[in-house]
This record gives C-alpha cells, structure tokens and sequence, in this order.
C-alpha cells in the first residue's frame, strides 16, 4: 500500500513536471511571439516616420521651385501690361523693385543677346533654344564644377510683337532643396539627395556622389547584391515609398518622395538601431528552468516577462519621443483614441487617451471645432479602410498655446485574425509653417503689385459674390485718355495716376465691396448687397468728382477724368459675365458722349 502511494505521488510529480514544462514552454513561445510582434510595430513606425519626413523634404523642395515659377509669372504680367518694348531700361528696374517688395526669391532679366551668351546658355543649348521659342521652363542642375556653385534655373520667355526679347529668371540653388522639411529627433542623421526617376543622383551632398546610383549609395552601408534589387525594383514601383535593408552592424532606412519636376525625388538614407530579440538566451532560460521545481519555474518566468516587458515598454516609449511627428492609435473596440507621450508637450490636452470619440455628443477641444465630424465619420468608416493603404488628411489641433495649427495626418487600418479592423494607426506631422507659405502664396497671385486692388482674380470673387447674394451693382471704369499721360510724362507718372486713383477706389467703397484693376487702365468694382439706383448714381458721381479734382505732386496740368458704366444684378444678369457685358455697353455710351460721364442701366 505504502508502494503503491509512493508510485502515485511519483507519477503524480512526473506529470505536474511535464504539465509545467509544457506550459513554460507554450509561455515563452507565446512571449517570443510577441517581442516579434513589438520588433515588427517598431519596424513600421521607424519606417513611417522617416517616409513622412522625407514626403515634407520633397514638398518643400517642389514648393521653392513652383515659388520660382509663380514669381516670374507676376513679374511678366506686369511687362505684358506695359505698352512699350521691353528692354533693360526699365524691365531691370521693375524687376529690382519687385525683389524690393518680396526678397524671397533673386529675380534677374537678360535681353535675347546675353540670353545666348549666358553661361546657362552655354551649358544648356536645348534649354536656351526652348526659351528662345516662347517657352516657359524650369532647368536640371546647371553650374559647377563646385557643388556650392550647382543651381536650378527657371526661365519665363519676353516676347514683343510675336518675338522672344528676352528672359526673366530665377535662379534657386541647388543645396536648398536639401534642406526642406522638419527636423527629425529620432533619425539625428539624414543623409539626403535628389535623385532621377531611374535611381541616378542628380545632386547631393559632395560632388563624388552626383550621377552613382542609389544602389552604389548602399554598397557604401553593406547592401547585399540581392537586396540591392529589391531597392531598385522598389523605387521603380513607387513614386513614394521606403526600403529596409540589415547588413552586418546595423539596419538602414531609405525613404523617397516626389518633388513634382523632371520626375525627381528626394531621398533619405538613416541608421537606426534595430529591436532584437535574444533568442539563444531565452533558449538557455528555458532549459534551465525546466530543471526546476514547477512553482520556480512559474516564478522565474514572470519575473523575466516583466523584465522583456519592461524593457521593450522602454523602447517604446524612446520612439515616441519625436519632436516633428505625434504618433496615434484608435481602437474600435474600445473607441479610445491614444496619443504618444510627447502629445503632452504640444497639445492641449489633459490625457494621453481619450474615449468615446466617436460619439455625436463628444466634445473635444484638442480638435477644431469645424474638424470634428469629419474626424469622427473617418474614424466610424475605420471597417471600409483598405488594407495596407496608407491614407492622407489635414486637420486642426490646439496648441498648449491655445492657438490651432494644422497638421498632415498619414494612418492606416490595421485587421486582425478575424479579417475585422481592430485599430487605425498614424502619424500628425505640424504643416503650420506650410499652410501659412501657401496663403502666402495664393494671397500674391490674387493682388495687383501696382495698385495694392485685386487682378484679374477680382473676376472669380465678384462671381462667388454674387452666388451668395443675389443682389449687387457691378461698375467698369476706363480712364481716359491714358496713354497720352504715358506718352507725355513717362510711365512713372503713370504709374503714379494709376495707383491714386486705385486710392479713390478704396476711399469711395466699402471694405466688403471688391475692387479691381483688370487691365492696364481699367478697373471693376462691385457693389455687394444693394442694387439700389439713388446708391448706385451717388457712388459714380462721387468718383467722377474724386478723380477731376486729382492733381499729381508735380504735374499739376494733368486733368485725370474717368468713364464709367454700371449695370446691377438681378436685373442684369447673375455673373460677372452678363453683368459685364452690360456694363461695358453703358460705358461706351459715356465714351461716345464725349468722356468724363456715368452711365447706369
């Protein structure tokens, strides 16, 4: 009896043993698992990070092209609303003045004679005859041999009576689209190029590494012949995209992003330590443990998943110290929205996590108030996400400051086992800086340099005007006699007569009303809400008034007068366009009676 009880207890540790066994082993293979889990979201952000900074560096780089672009527009529209041939005795000095008034980009003008004896002219023949034949263009990489000395060029044709007179340009250095984008804390080097569509550096760094290819980079950092190709099939894929690639020592990171001319891109090359998992010490744990009591064993395996967890939470939380990119996390089970811990620095928020953000009735003052439902219906529409698609959005946040700035959000859906999406993960990214360029920029292209009026641009705002309101009087103002004002006292006087009477304009109407000049000596304004005749008739004979008793500093034998003809909607029509038309009728009345004289219909 007291055998066969031995036996059992026996039998009975055997099987406790191997139930423990088993059990450790089914733990620290679930823990495996899951530090190559943690490896693998880690891979992820590092790799979306750097992609969503090197998307920054590539817009920005576009944008000081299109910049160059758009400055050498608004100074040939001022040449083409000049009457005389455009040469250097005043193209140069208009042009000087424009740096004057925006510095942000060095403007020069050549005549077709030193167009060919440039030294662009030289380097570039098909780019100067492309130029030559009325064509609008923005160079390669022109300079040298100093790669200090490399540039972009863009070129906007003068052309007179049908013939190319010459050019205005603006040269962007090539170094400067290099340096576009924020900072990124947790890649501390970036190494950046421009890059052709086929992988061949077009500018960098140093002048040894301009015309190698992207592979040739790699071979540099240990790139294996095999992953060499897959880089190179990569690139050729996507216009934007990220690679990854292990050789002895470390892991490396490149990332690519369209700059938007020539098919050029910028690319961006980083170390960065890379997550491991100790897997031969984990094997010596288990066999050790295994040799142990049960009890021990169960002990020692927490103790040492509270360690792996511990430290991994600690590698987490190294990554989400960005200073240029907040990371989030939405889980639809739950609702909850999660930000990393470097939100708390720049946002005004309260907590890391916020909960039940898609309900109706949820208020957050984190996001902008106009913003809200939108996020709200991307975040219920989570389930119809594609897979592995990466989408793109802007959004307002509010600063600690408590003042809102935009960001770029990129995030995607993440399924789980069942085929369902469990979360929508991403990145915020602060554009601020961008979306004040941009304004900046639209801001320019709507406003006459001369005169301060809207340009023709006035014509697209009258008519979403008159979309919100249905009422309104357009008037079409000419001045007379103009080009003898030119002919006789030069055009700085009349510039001068122009710009005074853009002033009558803005001391006869009202702030909400738009004014514009829409040619060379002829001006629109509409006056918004009222079709009223009594207004309409007190408003043109003030300025008739206004502009006869104008006299210029100096030219006091200058005797101004102005024709003008007004039409009001509904009446009339409902756009610019019929009002216009209208308009224009009642203003060659005026011119046939002889000038100086209002005519409303």
């Amino acid at each position: 009896m007291v055998q066969k009880k031995k036996r059992n207890t026996a039998w009975r540790a055997v099987l406790f043993t191997v139930c423990g066994g088993i059990l450790l082993l089914v733990l620290l293979l679930m823990l495996i698992l899951r530090y190559h889990a943690m490896e693998v979201e880690l891979d992820r952000m590092l790799t979306e990070s750097l992609t969503a900074h090197t998307t920054e560096a590539g817009e920005g780089a576009g944008y000081l092209l299109h910049y160059a672009e758009t400055a050498l527009k608004n100074a040939g529209l001022l040449i083409q609303e000049d009457a005389r041939s455009p040469d250097k005795s005043w193209v140069v000095p208009m042009v000087e003045t424009f740096n004057l008034v925006d510095n942000r980009m060095d403007l020069s003008y050549l005549d077709r004679e030193d167009m060919s004896a440039s030294d662009w002219g030289g380097q570039d023949p098909e780019l100067l005859n492309r130029v030559l034949n009325g064509e609008a263009v923005v160079s390669g990489t022109l300079g040298g041999p100093r790669i200090e000395d490399t540039y972009i060029l863009a070129a906007r044709p003068v052309i007179w009576e049908n013939e190319t007179v010459g050019a205005l340009l603006a040269k962007v250095e090539a170094g400067t689209l290099l340096h576009q984008g924020t900072h990124s804390t947790f890649f501390h080097s970036v190494n950046s190029v421009v890059a052709s569509e086929d992988g061949q550096v077009v500018y960098g760094s140093s002048p040894d590494i301009t015309g190698i290819s992207l592979v040739a980079l790699g071979a540099e950092n240990g790139i294996t012949e095999q992953q060499a190709g897959a880089l190179t099939a990569a690139y050729q894929e996507a216009e934007t995209g990220a690679f990854r690639y292990e050789p002895a020592g470390g892991r490396f990171y490149v990332a690519w992003a369209p700059v938007g001319y020539h098919g050029w891109r910028v690319v961006q090359f980083s170390q960065s330590p890379s997550v491991k998992i100790d897997h031969s010490a984990t094997l010596q744990t288990t066999i050790m443990l295994i040799s142990l009591a049960v009890c021990g064993i169960l002990a020692v395996l927490a103790w040492r998943q509270r360690g792996r967890l511990a430290e991994e939470k600690l590698r987490y939380n190294k990554l989400a110290q960005f200073r240029d990119t907040l990371l989030f996390e939405y889980s639809v089970k739950d609702d909850s929205l999660e930000f990393t811990s470097n939100a708390m620095e720049s946002l005004d928020v309260e907590s890391l996590r916020l909960t039940a953000v898609t309900n109706q009735s949820s208020s957050f003052t984190v996001f902008h108030p106009d913003d809200l439902e939108h996020i709200q219906h991307i975040l219920r529409s989570a389930s119809q996400m594609s897979e592995g698609q990466i989408e793109h959005d802007r959004i307002r946040l509010k600063k600690r400051n408590g003042e809102y700035s935009w960001y770029r959000s990129q995030y995607k859906a993440i399924y789980g086992p069942d085929g369902r999406v469990e979360q929508v993960i991403g990145t915020l990214t602060d554009i601020s800086a961008q979306i004040v360029r941009e304004i900046e920029l639209r801001k320019q292209a709507q406003l006459d340099p001369l005169t301060g009026l809207y340009n023709r641009a006035g014509v697209k705002l009258i008519n979403a005007r008159l979309e919100q309101i249905s009422r309104g009087v357009l008037f079409m103002m000419d001045l007379d006699d103009f080009k003898s004002v030119n002919d006789n006292y030069g055009h700085a006087a009349g510039d001068q007569l122009l710009t005074a009477i853009a002033g009558i304009l803005m001391e006869t109407f009202r702030a909400d009303d738009i004014v514009a000049r829409v040619g060379g000596d002829e001006f629109v304004a509409f006056l918004s809400g009222s079709d009223s005749r009594r207004l309409s008739e007190q408003k043109g004979q003030e300025l008739l008034e206004r502009v006869r008793g104008l006299r210029l500093e100096g030219m006091d034998d200058i005797r101004a007068s102005v024709s003008i003809g007004a039409a009001g909607a509904p009446t009339y029509g409902s756009t610019y366009e019929e009002l216009s038309a209208v308009a224009d009728e009642a203003l060659y009345e005026v011119k046939n009676r002889g000038k100086g004289g209002f005519c409303l219909k």
